[in-house]
């Protein structure tokens, strides 16, 4: 019950948390700094701060109940639990888990054996769970909100807002590309006791989409290739969306570092995205966070190492990326490792939460910009 409720806590953040209850069932305002930060956490308006924060509660618990149901519904039937009440937890329990993108599980049996083999029903109310909870609270509203929903549809010019689209462009396509060559890596390795084509397919798609934020498989990651492994350290590096309850880059981080790449081989001036211009601002931003994450791993990496000798190469960058993205995925082996190993995950996992850039704005003393601007300074690059 402690672990459910820190892995909602840390899916839903704790600003968002305490603001809420602050304003709305406390009935007391929150000041103006604590509306700044929410702004820049959310990237919203400053106006649409609460009304925000009370959207991600009710979206979260209506999300998260309708798990709950599908997956009591389906495991009575089967009679997979033997009681209603550890059904009960058992399904509150996994729905929080794949929401939030905790990963967290309460028994050792494979996904696949939660009401029976080849009962795909429950890995698919998981893996949707684990998708909706990765792509945001901003792109689910804007997507799913029956109020923007109504708007599109009176207003044809009215569409999706540009980070809603980037969001899920982004992630569509890591997903689809990723578990095509995930599927054709492994499929005379990892996925050659799955018997039919669907089968290798289904668990293809379903470790693709929970490598990346949670930390949920029905595979043994210590039989899959060296290719596939690196495949998902990437993914887990890159993670969820922004606003949302997973770790990582995000998608939108991602995306812009791509763009602005792809605008530097074409040899334009400007970055742009559906007729929009995307600022300097936003690609320095993009490009510090990507910057001081592989930084910070690289870094982790070398101290695991440093604390922990018997550790491998691959190992060590697969655990820590994981432990830094938040999402839980393991080979098994950091329970081997002494404790000093085990910390330096703990820190990964700490500041891997909270974010890089968050954590530098912390520790920075922040200066004044001066009025003057000194001359261009040119250097060779490249």
């Amino acid at each position: 019950i402690v672990i459910m409720i820190l892995i909602q806590l840390g899916g839903m953040s704790i600003l968002s948390f305490a603001t809420f209850f602050t304003t709305f069932l406390a009935r007391s305002s929150v000041g103006l700094r604590y509306q700044y930060m929410v702004r820049d956490m959310m990237s919203t308006k400053l106006s649409d701060s609460f009304s925000l924060l009370r959207s991600i509660v009710i979206t979260t618990f209506v999300i998260e109940a309708a798990g709950v149901i599908l997956l009591y519904t389906y495991w009575k039937n089967t009679g997979f639990f033997v009681s209603d009440s550890e059904n009960f937890f058992f399904s509150l329990f996994y729905s929080v888990s794949a929401f939030n993108n905790g990963g967290f599980v309460l028994i050792d049996k494979s996904l696949l054996e939660l009401g029976g083999p080849n009962s795909y029903f429950p890995q698919v109310i998981i893996m949707v769970l684990v998708f909706l909870g990765g792509i945001g609270f901003l792109t689910i509203r804007d997507f799913f909100s029956p109020k923007y929903i109504r708007e599109r549809k009176k207003y044809p010019w009215k569409s999706l807002m540009p980070q809603t689209k980037i969001v899920l462009i982004t992630t569509l396509g890591l997903v689809g590309v990723c578990s095509v060559l995930f599927f054709f890596i492994e499929k005379d390795h990892s996925l050659q006791g799955e018997e039919s084509l669907f089968e290798k397919i289904f668990t293809s798609v379903f470790q693709i989409v929970n490598c990346r934020t949670s930390g949920f498989t029905i595979l043994d990651l210590n039989s899959m290739t060296l290719p596939s492994i690196i495949m998902i350290i990437i993914m887990m590096f890159i993670g969820g969306s922004p606003g949302s309850t997973s770790g990582g880059i995000k998608t939108t981080t991602f995306f812009v570092m791509l763009k602005s790449v792809w605008a530097t081989v074409q040899g334009k001036k400007h970055i742009e995205f559906q007729h929009k211009t995307i600022s300097y601002e936003l690609v320095d931003k993009a490009s510090s966070i990507v910057t001081m994450t592989f930084s910070f791993v690289l870094i982790s990496v070398f101290m695991l190492t440093l604390v922990e000798p018997t550790a491998s190469l691959q190992d060590a960058i697969f655990e820590t990326t994981s432990a830094f993205a938040t999402c839980g995925l393991s080979t098994g082996i950091c329970a081997e490792w002494n404790t000093m190993a085990k910390v330096v995950l703990i820190l990964d996992m700490y500041i891997g939460r909270i974010g890089t850039l968050t954590l530098a704005f912390a520790l920075t003393r922040h200066k004044k910009e001066s009025q003057h601007q000194y001359p261009d300074l040119y250097l060779m690059v490249g």
